[in-house]
This record gives C-alpha cells, structure tokens and sequence, in this order.
C-alpha cells in the first residue's frame, strides 16, 4: 500500500472511530473511558449503533477494537496497532489535549489520535 493510501486509511479510521464515539446523546465526555474486563463489557456506539468501539475479548486478552454491533457475529471492522492485545484492567481514556490513550496498569501504551 502506498504512503498516500496509508494516509487516507488512517484518516478514516479516524473519522470512523470518532464518529463510534458518538452516543443515544451525541456525544462522549472528555475524560470518559472504557476498561477492558471479562464481565460485560461496556462500549461506546455510532449515532445508528450499526458500530461499537471498545474492548473485545481475544483468548485471555483483550483487543481495542470497532465492529458490527447489528450483527450476530460482531464482525470487526478495525483494531488498534498491528493487534497487539492488552491485559485485563486496561483502560482507553478520552483526553481533551491527547485524544484516546491506551493504558496498561498506569503505563501509557498509546496515543490513539488528536482530534485537536
């Protein structure tokens, strides 16, 4: 894939993982956060809820992730990073200086995107 390409892609997984953040209400507040744990996790929807952004639970670790809510097979349509999983108490933040951050136990991971 060219850089061009690359680019483009990644602006839309922008666009499209912003716009997941979207509630019933039309929004999410800076400083809300999804944690990933193995009882029933919580998620954050697109305006249709055709899409959940959240945590997804892959073996004994979890994987940030936006998929197909409306489905019976909650396909995923994109992942954070190259798939690298994270442990169990992880948590993704949305900052107002920063965007969404990936953290493992206090220890940032990643610096998803600034929507600044």
């Amino acid at each position: 894939m060219s850089n061009s390409s690359s680019y483009t892609l990644y602006i839309s997984i922008c666009l499209v993982s912003y716009s997941a953040l979207a509630q019933g209400n039309g929004t999410i507040s800076v400083g809300s956060s999804l944690t990933a744990a193995d009882k029933a996790a919580t998620s954050w929807y697109s305006p249709s809820g055709d899409f959940a952004f959240g945590f997804r639970k892959v073996q004994d670790q979890f994987l940030l992730a936006i998929w197909y809510d409306k489905i019976p097979d909650k396909t995923i349509v994109w992942y954070v990073n190259d798939g690298t999983t994270v442990p169990a108490g992880s948590k993704v933040q949305l900052t107002a200086d920063r965007g969404l951050v990936l953290s493992d136990s206090g220890m940032e991971l990643k610096v998803y995107s600034n929507f600044n």
